[in-house]
């Protein structure tokens, strides 16, 4: 396999990172190992000072900024995080894991001469590839910020001005002028959400015991509104689960929504989202 360089296909999925290769710890390892759905990561141990850690660490980190974006490394040192090096019963530093879909599977142990780094991180990418992960990582500070069109700004000032039904009249004519503007359609499924709870107690509708489909509905919404998006989407799912099938069309479209608003890339709609495609066949 040759690895692919330069700019990604139209089709292909960008994921914004601060970084291809990113130092973590058990607090932020769980914010990129959700992306392991999308794209291969590999994850190396290593232990400052140790001088194979070092060389390996270097010959790693070349590789996988020569993938341009085809994987993530993630870089753990064992000694500052042992509870990551005991959850994946280290026995050696350096060493190094491969995480497609959320499962981890050992790479290699100790310093290793580049070429047989390259072979494997070869491998893992055949491997991802056959596996519908082909998403392509992106570093923030490279990408370029989308203009916003004259009427997603004029949007943004109906949004200020608390004018949320025009917000919305604004993003939609926005995304009849252009289909394809991801921050008018984010945009509108956010002032949507405003405009639905409006007026709401939100907490008082977030501990709410409900019964009809309308209510849970806005549970759900009160839920992601609060910050409680796994919870809002366990309303959801539950709710499409027990629903029958020729009914669950505004339940799906409403998950959708709060996807959104969300963030596709959020652990919690990556979740609910394969959930979700597990309940629809």
């Amino acid at each position: 396999m040759t690895i692919e360089f330069g700019t990604p296909r139209q089709d292909q999925e960008l994921i914004s990172v601060p970084a291809l290769v990113l130092k973590v710890d058990a607090a932020s390892i769980r914010d990129y190992l959700a992306l392991s759905e999308k794209l291969p990561v590999l994850m190396l141990f290593v232990q400052a000072g140790d001088q194979a850690s070092e060389s390996l660490q270097r010959s790693v980190t070349a590789l996988v900024q020569k993938a341009a974006g085809s994987l993530l490394a993630l870089v753990v040192d064992a000694a500052a995080s042992p509870e990551l090096a005991q959850a994946f019963d280290l026995n050696q530093i350096p060493s190094a894991y491969g995480i497609l879909k959320g499962q981890p599977a050992p790479l290699f142990v100790g310093d290793q001469a580049m070429e047989q780094v390259q072979l494997v991180i070869t491998k893992v990418l055949d491997v991802a590839k056959e596996n519908g992960l082909t998403a392509k990582a992106v570093v923030k500070e490279d990408a370029k910020e989308p203009e916003l069109s004259p009427t997603v700004q004029a949007a943004y000032s109906a949004i200020d001005s608390g004018d949320y039904s025009g917000a919305v009249s604004l993003y939609e004519k926005a995304l009849i002028e252009n289909p394809n503007d991801s921050l008018a359609e984010a945009g509108l499924a956010q002032v949507k959400l405003l405009v639905r709870l409006e007026g709401k107690d939100l907490a008082e509708l977030a501990v709410s015991v409900l019964t009809d489909n309308e209510s849970k509905l806005a549970k759900a919404d009160a839920l992601v509104a609060t910050g409680m998006a796994a919870a809002g989407f366990t309303v959801l799912l539950d709710l499409f689960g027990e629903t029958p099938r020729d009914a669950r069309e505004p339940i799906r479209l409403r998950m959708v929504e709060l996807f959104l608003v969300v963030g596709n890339d959020n652990p919690d709609v990556v979740s609910a989202r394969k959930t979700l495609s597990l309940l629809l066949f």
